[in-house]
């Protein structure tokens, strides 16, 4: 082949060097934004997986919270019971020292009977006027009611049966009087 040109052929393509420079640019551009937007998808996905885990955990979470809760409240009500039970104890111990106070040496006790609202004592004295003077005015002082029957023993001394009651709005004033002092 001949050539009639000074200068040798120059390769001709349909795109310059540029533009394929730039078609490369615009196609690793895509790539990169493409591989973005994937990479955001895949992280969306596990977001929303770990997400829903999340929920069922503080599901589970917030289950046992409550049932601490309830077991807390309900050891607090045992915790309230027993110091209640402490409370009234003391005061029943106090209410029977005093009681023992209250009974003179003359009197003997056989019996004593104590309810809500009713003191019944079954006790021995040698006359009634000890028995009205050292034993009854002070439980008179005591309870809104208070009752004897006499019964006589062979050697003079009498047997009696002491009923002594509370009205229930009373009991209510003195122990609203008693927490008062406490």
């Amino acid at each position: 082949m001949k050539n009639y040109s000074f200068t040798p052929p120059i390769k001709k393509t349909i795109f310059k060097k540029v533009t394929r420079i730039w078609w490369g640019y615009i196609f690793l551009t895509l790539f990169i934004f493409f591989g973005f937007v994937v990479m955001l998808k895949i992280q969306a996905h596990f977001m929303i997986k770990h997400t829903e885990e999340a929920l069922k955990i503080q599901s589970v979470l917030l289950n046992d919270i409550k049932t601490i809760q309830e077991n807390l409240a309900h050891e607090q009500e045992k915790v309230y019971f027993g110091e209640f039970l402490v409370t009234q104890n003391k005061l029943l111990q106090d209410s029977i020292e005093n009681l023992f106070d209250l009974i003179p040496e003359q009197i003997t006790l056989n019996k004593i009977q104590m309810e809500q609202y009713q003191l019944t004592l079954y006790g021995t004295t040698p006359s009634k006027q000890i028995y009205t003077f050292l034993l009854e005015v002070p439980l008179r002082s005591i309870f809104t009611q208070s009752r004897a029957d006499f019964y006589t023993l062979p050697n003079g001394w009498y047997n009696f049966v002491s009923v002594s009651k509370l009205q229930a709005d009373q009991t209510n004033m003195t122990n609203t009087e008693q927490k008062e002092k406490q």
